[in-house]
């Protein structure tokens, strides 16, 4: 079972920004691309910003191996 990170998770118009709970270090991507499908908001960052133990930042799902994939329904703000 993968963890929940206890992070905030700053989607920019290029930029994401990952800062977590207990830590000074924010983590930052550049944002590749950004689309919806069936009401999930999917957006492709240039890099790795979760650990391989980590299946949630915030209220983000993550996924990838080679760079991070952040996911969560489109309804959320």
């Amino acid at each position: 079972m993968k963890d929940s990170g206890k992070a905030t998770v700053s989607v920019g118009e290029t930029e994401v920004s990952v800062k977590r709970e207990g830590s000074s270090k924010t983590s930052v991507a550049l944002i590749l691309g950004k689309f919806e499908k069936e009401g999930v908001l999917i957006v492709a960052l240039d890099r790795l910003v979760h650990q391989p133990h980590e299946g949630s930042l915030g209220e983000w799902s993550v996924s990838g191996a080679i760079t991070t994939i952040l996911s969560r329904s489109s309804t959320q703000s």
